[in-house]
């Protein structure tokens, strides 16, 4: 049925060929070449777009146009099709006579002689240069940041499964995964605003470049995470040395219009292998990460299978402390603070408790990962509140007088502040007077960038009828100012000032000078870790207001402390135990 339609196309031809012979010039770039590839025949517009004359052309292969942007493989699959008799289609980037590239969507036809063997070829071509750098600058646009010109999370997986072939060949050169977010970088947000946060993201971004270089991977993974994927600048300076230089770049004062600000980073590496997933190795990284934080910021750590002990021990501490807050499993307790002048119980010291079903009766210390997690936290937080209600009502049904309860916000994490106003909110909605409480603040929180806003957020409690407490002092470097600038009501002073205060004279007249000194800010002053009768009678004698420690009683249920508050029931001795 086809015999008319090329019966009539041939008449055409053959009746006005040069006339179809202008079409083909117009609107193709051709090529002609022998079986071997060498060029017989070429177009003015081949000429034309290659910037060779036909005499430079004829007689030389396509070599001469070789752009380096096909590797071999790319070739061999074209010469296979070819040689078997079949059509080749597919685009194809040259290089034209002055080195500029160009692409062209091409079609490669073998030409038969009579005896049907392929004598030749005949190329014919459209550009598509502009198309084709459209697809590439769309292809870099999806991979890139836009705030800060690095690779985004999508670049960043291609880059690390690169990174990861080219380490599985022989001899392969060092590559190493670095991961970090900066510490200190919502307090930007919180305090100067998202713009300024976007100038740190920014500089950072820029420091990373000129350090680093532009032949590694840079990547922003989203928020105020980054990742480095070295490879080049491994050859220049050696691993330590480029951590130790990511580090003081991040902490390198950053000036912005409104202020100059300060941040810090925890850094986590670990070797790219063949034989990790790219799922491994991120995890491997942000283990160490989270080492880097625990160790207290500001540092790199590199990935080891101890680390990642730590980690799994600390996904099965969340994962049942998850199931431990749903099944109950946590409870408040409270250790006394006696009157050493009335000897009767007035304060207590709230304490989270877990009753973990194989581990038995945990302290906070056992479970500090639990408060890391912010989900978590909050959690607890508000279980924290409904218990505080739900003991002081149990209390004043027993008839027990008043207690004022001790919370220590540096345990609980509380200075956040999207957790205070959580906190302090359900405390109101529950109708529990703020002056029932004692907020319990150490130096930690009041150093550093954060500490104005601190001072800032604890006046705020002071004025909604909050007590404020200074904890272990006495133990590290608290500014005797501090005590004069905060509306504190108490001082507590730490348990390391109670040792050997039986026997040691130096000891005592230490402790003896500090309850003095609260004393003369108008503070009431408690005195912790007392252990022993002596212990009692010394810092009784010594003038302190209240006593708390295991000589009086260890942290005990809501329920217990009904009975050893009782003023007829409160015996030292029979608590300890």
């Amino acid at each position: 049925m086809s015999a008319p339609h090329d019966n009539r196309l041939r008449a055409l031809t053959h009746e006005d060929a040069d006339f179809w012979a202008d079409v083909v010039d117009n609107v193709l770039i051709v090529a002609v070449t022998d079986r071997k590839g060498i060029i017989t025949y070429v177009n003015d517009k081949f000429c034309q777009i290659s910037q060779y004359s036909r005499e430079e052309l004829l007689g030389h292969t396509h070599r001469i146009l070789n752009s380096g942007e096909h590797n071999k493989a790319f070739f061999r699959d074209m010469y296979r099709t070819l040689y078997s008799g079949q059509t080749w289609y597919g685009n194809l980037c040259n290089r034209a006579k002055d080195g500029s590239h160009y692409w062209v969507a091409t079609t490669i036809i073998p030409h038969k002689n009579a005896n049907g063997e392929i004598s030749g070829f005949v190329a014919t071509r459209f550009e598509i240069t502009e198309l084709m750098n459209t697809k590439v600058r769309l292809k870099k646009q999806a991979a890139t940041d836009m705030m800060t010109g690095l690779l985004n999370r999508g670049g960043f997986n291609a880059s690390l499964v690169t990174a990861v072939e080219a380490s599985r060949r022989r001899n392969a050169d060092p590559q190493v995964l670095v991961m970090f977010d900066l510490d200190g970088f919502k307090p930007v947000n919180d305090i100067h605003g998202h713009h300024a946060g976007d100038e740190v993201l920014k500089t950072i971004a820029t420091r990373l470049i000129e350090l680093i270089g532009s032949q590694d991977a840079i990547s922003r993974l989203g928020g105020d995470e980054f990742a480095v994927i070295l490879h080049h600048s491994l050859k220049i300076m050696p691993l330590q040395t480029i951590l130790n230089k990511i580090q003081n770049l991040l902490e390198e004062p950053i000036m912005l219009d409104s202020a100059t600000v300060r941040i810090s980073g925890s850094i986590g590496a670990t070797p790219i292998t063949g034989e990790e997933s790219l799922e491994a190795l991120q995890k491997n990284a942000d283990v160490a990460v989270y080492a880097a934080k625990q160790a207290g910021g500001k540092q790199a750590r590199m990935f080891t299978p101890s680390l990642h002990k730590t980690t799994m021990e600390r996904a099965k501490i969340l994962s049942e402390a998850r199931q431990g807050v749903a099944e109950r499993q946590f409870e408040v307790y409270y250790q006394p603070i006696l009157n050493a002048r009335t000897g009767r119980i007035e304060q207590a010291e709230a304490l989270m408790r877990w009753h973990h079903p194989e581990r038995g009766l945990l302290s906070a210390g056992a479970f500090t990962d639990v408060f890391a997690d912010s989900a978590l936290a909050q959690i607890m937080e508000t279980h924290l509140v409904q218990s505080f209600h739900d003991d002081i009502q149990k209390w004043k049904e027993a008839g027990l007088p008043s207690l004022r309860l001790a919370v220590n916000l540096s345990h609980l994490d509380l200075l956040n502040l999207e957790q205070q106003i959580d906190l302090f909110s359900e405390i109101r909605q529950l109708n529990l007077d703020p002056s029932t409480f004692m907020l319990e603040v150490t130096e930690q929180m009041l150093q550093g960038r954060r500490a104005e806003k601190s001072r800032l957020r604890l006046r705020g409690l002071a004025e909604d009828g909050f007590g404020l407490a200074m904890d272990n002092f006495g133990y590290g470097t608290v500014r005797l100012s501090t005590l004069r600038e905060l509306p504190l009501q108490s001082l507590k002073l730490d348990r390391c000032l109670v040792r050997d205060i039986a026997t040691d004279t130096k000891a005592r007249s230490l402790l003896a000078s500090l309850i003095k000194l609260g004393h003369g800010y108008n503070l009431a002053v408690t005195v912790e870790g007392v252990e022993t009768q002596e212990e009692f009678d010394t810092v009784r004698t010594l003038g302190v207001d209240y006593v708390q420690g295991f000589f009086i009683s260890r942290a005990v249920s809501a329920t217990e402390l009904i009975r050893i508050t009782r003023e007829d029931a409160w015996n030292p001795a029979s608590t300890t135990a």
